[in-house]
């Protein structure tokens, strides 16, 4: 009986042992709102401040982000003084308005996030603005504001005008007219050159000219007939290392055709034997080049006919073995792209068949 009674007073101190310790301090549970946008940037054009960033892809928990409903943008006027020293976040989130929500609900959490403020283009005062950025997830739940980012707007050139844009064989070129007035309404324009920008189809806009050019005239040799372009050219103002640019013109948009010929065929020559007249020409340079097409035709005859009128000849020479004795000829030769575009013939001088046939 004392056996059984020491074995249930062990098993009741077992029992009460984890009750009867000290407990740890309470720990709040984990946020599970989305991590702060990362690489906020803002930057000038014209009158207005373009932002990017990058939205998070985890919520701070580590969970993966499956979906962002939107960024919210605020913004803090600090005048034409700015402010001394770092801004402070907390002194931002006290200050600020909320200025516009750019919507994400389609877009991939990790992808980046782009805003212009303001976005209907108000006209241009001398201010510093402070920025910063938050996401909100699925549920609306936000995260913290990215840390302020501030700009000095400064006066800048206002946007050129695009005057034209013509399509050659080996580039299209661009041509626009200089800005005449700064954003204030101030004259003349503050400029140092101007940069080129060229959105294939309906892609995003790429920079063609990395340091500004200086005149109003660009050339791109590097398109492809049969794609679609829009460009758009900005004034690259007077505080270039600070990367000031002005608005973009109005772009113009381009769907270049290939209707260049090759240039004729070269240094034709006609050597008649015999039993058949040989031919030969030097090749041309052109890498869309798609072959060559032989025409014969009497003296006195107004029209040539094509001795190859189907396939092309791949080479550069060939072999008319259907001359008739006593008769003169002469022989043209075109050039031929992959497009169909044919080149003016050349033509040679008279040749016939030399001796008689046994």
């Amino acid at each position: 009986m004392k056996r059984l009674s020491g074995i249930l007073a062990l098993g009741l101190a077992l029992l009460c042992a984890p009750a009867c310790g000290r407990k740890g301090p309470l720990r709040p549970p984990v946020s599970p709102r989305p991590q702060g946008v990362r690489d906020l940037t803002a930057r000038q054009r014209g009158a207005s401040v373009v932002l990017a960033w990058t939205n998070p892809s985890r919520a701070v928990d580590g969970r993966p982000l499956r979906v962002l409903q939107a960024a919210e943008v605020w913004v803090l006027d600090l005048g034409p003084e700015g402010v001394k020293g770092p801004l402070k976040l907390r002194d931002f989130e006290a200050r600020a308005s909320r200025e516009s929500r750019v919507p994400l609900q389609e877009s991939r959490p990790t992808a980046g996030g782009m805003a212009v403020y303001p976005p209907s283009g108000a006209g241009f005062r001398k201010t510093t603005l402070a920025f910063s950025v938050r996401v909100l997830d699925e549920k609306g739940r936000p995260s913290e504001f990215a840390a302020p980012v501030t700009v000095d707007l400064k006066v800048c050139p206002g946007p050129p005008e695009i005057k034209d844009v013509k399509v050659f064989e080996d580039r299209i070129e661009v041509r626009w007219d200089p800005p005449r007035t700064n954003i204030d309404g101030s004259t003349p324009a503050s400029l140092v050159g101007y940069r080129v920008y060229r959105a294939a189809a309906d892609g995003p806009p790429e920079e063609l000219t990395p340091s500004p050019v200086v005149g109003p005239v660009f050339a791109d040799r590097h398109f492809v007939f049969g794609a679609t372009y829009s460009y758009s050219v900005r004034a690259v103002g007077a505080d270039a290392a600070a990367g000031l640019e002005s608005d973009d013109s109005a772009p113009r948009r381009v769907a270049p055709r290939d209707i260049f010929p090759p240039a004729p065929p070269s240094d034709l020559v006609v050597l008649a034997g015999p039993d058949v007249i040989s031919l030969s020409w030097a090749r041309g340079p052109e890498e869309d080049l798609a072959g060559y097409r032989v025409w014969r035709k009497e003296p006195g005859e107004a029209v040539f006919v094509a001795l190859n009128p189907g396939e092309l000849l791949p080479g550069n020479s060939f072999t008319d073995a259907t001359a008739e004795k006593g008769k003169t000829y002469v022989y043209a030769v075109s050039a031929l792209d992959k497009n169909g575009n044919e080149s003016p013939r050349t033509e040679s001088g008279p040749a016939r068949l030399k001796g008689t046939k046994a």
